[in-house]
């Protein structure tokens, strides 16, 4: 099973790179933690961090980041390309409205990983519905909570871009061990970012166990150097290989944390509620996901039974999870992040809902551009308590576009007309693929 490119697929990526990428959002607490990981492995050679971090783990009298290290690993080839180029900065010395060595780091991973994730996505929607590759990955890029999170130091695109790219070889498998060991492999890298990816690995594992028990060994064996780069990590930082961060963390949730599984409990209804209506809930901000969750549905139906099932479970799961936590939103962020890795697997039910609804459907596209817009270019700056839609000048963050010489308004007009037009060229294609089959 063969993923071909798409029509337009060079230009919507390229404007939805524009789109989400274009935000320059203040620092943060998980920025710090991450970075300074990052920073101090490459100056000191060590996996302590400075006490005085929010977001950080003690143990045995030190303390460490909090965090799943992936971001940090990958950040490190990047942090010394920047100091080789005499750019890199301590965090104490970053600018405090928008920093454009911050914004490079956090481009170089999280936004890399997010467009390996719309390209495959693209992809995907395409080898399902033809016409729908283009439409698909504009959505993702430009319309869902993935957008705001491209342009951070959050690790969430990029768990979402190793889980979904183990999804794709997985279901390209076949009996073939190096595409199902590539699978494993992805699956445990995703992992190394956010430790809830591991949910992911056990729905492809037993998607492959049902097809082949060998591809399924062969897919353990290719998530193995993952394992072991973990417990490595977690054995030098905490003293055991099964000793994950969040074991450690010595901030004011602490207690909350240590409640239930690393603070996730049973899902509650609050919890569910704020996840999808809350001031920045899922629906919200993106109600598209409701027609992308009826086309699993049609997926289903249509006979593309193995990728609704996986697409549907994974997205389940990942609800049940953010519901459960007692932090939907995980603190300041643009929504319900935790979920992200799963919107990927959701998206797959667009194609299905863009055959059989395509007014609706493009009109729930629309209006999600604009909320995810508004979301991506506000969050960092407005509380998180805030809910009226209409910011004022001072919570509307600075883009790439600011340091050329475009005030803040102009910079949100270049987002956003690049939004639309990655979603305009998705509709072209989609139009297309309307004349041909009408003339066959």
């Amino acid at each position: 099973m063969r993923l071909e490119g798409y029509r337009f697929e060079a230009i919507v990526v390229v404007l939805v790179a524009i789109a989400a990428l274009s935000t320059v959002d203040l620092a943060g607490p998980q920025d710090k933690t991450r970075y300074e990981l990052a920073r101090r492995i490459v100056l000191y050679h060590t996996l302590t961090i400075e006490p005085s971090l929010f977001d950080r783990a003690t143990f045995g009298g030190r303390s460490f980041s909090d965090k799943a290290p992936g971001m940090s690993f990958l950040a490190i080839p990047v942090f010394e390309g920047e100091r080789l180029a005499g750019v890199a900065r301590a965090p104490a010395d970053w600018q405090p409205e928008g920093d454009l060595s911050l914004w490079l780091v956090r481009i170089l991973t999280s936004g890399v990983l997010f467009l390996v994730a719309a390209i495959l996505v693209g992809r995907v929607a395409e080898s399902l519905v033809p016409g729908t590759g283009a439409i698909t990955a504009a959505t993702f890029g430009t319309a869902t909570l993935a957008a705001p999170l491209a342009p951070t130091f959050f690790e969430h695109d990029a768990a979402a871009a190793f889980a979904f790219a183990a999804f794709v070889l997985a279901r390209r498998a076949g009996d073939r061990a190096q595409r199902a060991a590539l699978a494993g492999l992805c699956a445990g890298v995703a992992v190394l970012f956010q430790y809830a990816t591991f949910l992911v690995g056990l729905v492809l594992a037993v998607y492959l166990a049902r097809r082949s028990l060998r591809s399924l060994g062969w897919f353990v064996l290719g998530a193995v150097p993952s394992a072991l780069a973990l417990g490595a990590y977690d054995t030098a930082a905490f003293g055991s290989p099964f000793h994950l961060s969040y074991r450690y963390v010595a901030n004011r949730f602490a207690e909350r944390q240590h409640q239930g599984f690393f603070g996730i409990g049973v899902p509650s209804p609050s919890g569910l509620g704020d996840m999808l209506a809350g001031n920045k809930g899922l629906l919200v901000t993106s109600p598209v996901t409701v027609a992308a969750a009826v086309g699993l549905a049609l997926l289903w139906r249509r006979g593309r039974r193995t990728e609704a099932v996986v697409a549907g479970v994974v997205t389940l799961l990942f609800v049940a999870l953010d519901a459960g936590y007692f932090l939907p939103y995980g603190g300041h962020s643009p929504g319900p992040r935790f979920l992200a890795p799963a919107l990927p697997f959701l998206l797959l039910g667009l194609p299905a809902a863009l055959d059989r609804f395509r007014v609706p459907t493009l009109l729930l596209v629309g209006a999600s551009v604009l909320l995810t817009t508004a979301d991506a270019v506000t969050w960092g700056m407005r509380p998180p308590d805030v809910t009226s839609w209409l910011p004022h000048r001072d919570e509307i963050s600075k883009t790439v576009w600011t340091w050329i010489g475009l005030n803040r308004y102009l910079g949100v007009a270049v987002v956003l007309a690049a939004a639309f037009a990655a979603i305009a060229l998705g509709v072209l294609s989609l139009r297309r693929r309307d004349a041909v089959v009408a003339h066959a």
